[in-house]
């Protein structure tokens, strides 16, 4: 026990005789150490920002200083965000912000704080920009950061619309036509005259359940005389639009039938 504390003390002496020693180059190796760690990450946003900008897609936050386009007028911070809003081989549409931030962790702010989303945030003439002036923008600072949206959001702010999936709602494959629903009516409350005419009705606006309710009429007589030859006739016009009803009846009908021929 008394080697292990005195090899402790032994060790904390060397230690602060080190520090002690070398505390001048210690310090600048960690001041370079931070400033190297900091100028890495510039770099790499830069590359980042730089690779975005030769790519822009729909949804991209660019953010500008207007101040840095007009070098004609003395220069002022004026800090915007414009969304891309579509994109072709050589002409980039952007839609701008309306509002004007004198500092960059305002934009940031604005964003964070789903400004983006407000009614009316962005003004309704959009601008077009050259895709090959981008870099050049950048270059000058004009450009200062694009961003891209990690689904709806950049730096955690919402800046677009959530895409919601459409759903698919299968559509009936043929809507009864109304005289057709009307000889239903009929049929149920046994009126077979007033049901044929409306099935009639319906069979010559090529409506095949109509063909087929007044083809199976006609064949039993029902609301009227019967005619076969014409029910045949019906049903292969109601078979031809894929009616299954009139499909199987006209296979269980047709062999050996002289109607069919």
């Amino acid at each position: 026990m008394d080697k292990l504390t005195a090899g402790l003390f032994t060790s904390h002496d060397l230690i602060t005789r080190f520090l002690i020693r070398f505390k001048n180059a210690l310090l600048v190796a960690t001041v370079l150490s931070v400033i190297g760690y900091f100028w890495l990450q510039h770099a790499q946003q830069t590359a980042q920002f730089q690779r975005l900008l030769l790519e822009p897609k729909t949804d991209d936050l660019i953010l500008v200083d207007l101040g840095r386009f007009d070098t004609q007028r003395v220069y002022q911070a004026q800090y915007r965000i414009t969304q891309v809003v579509a994109t072709t081989d050589n002409i980039i549409t952007v839609k701008q912000g309306r509002y004007t931030y004198g500092r960059k962790r305002d934009v940031k702010r604005a964003i964070q704080l789903d400004n983006l989303m407000l009614d009316n945030y962005f003004d309704a003439t959009p601008l077009q920009w050259p895709r090959t002036e981008l870099a050049h923008y950048f270059e000058q600072g004009a450009i200062y950061a694009i961003h891209r949206p990690n689904d709806i959001y950049v730096m955690g702010g919402i800046v677009k619309p959530r895409v919601i999936p459409r759903l698919h709602t299968p559509t009936a494959k043929h809507r009864l036509s109304p005289d057709n629903q009307r000889g239903i009516a009929h049929y149920q409350m046994g009126e077979l005259q007033q049901a044929r005419e409306a099935f009639a009705l319906s069979a010559q606006q090529d409506d095949h359940w109509g063909q087929y309710n007044l083809a199976t009429m006609l064949l039993g007589g029902e609301g009227g005389e019967a005619d076969p030859k014409r029910a045949i006739e019906l049903l292969r016009q109601a078979a031809t639009k894929g009616n299954p009803k009139a499909q199987t009846l006209l296979s269980e009908l047709c062999p050996g039938n002289k109607a069919c021929d």
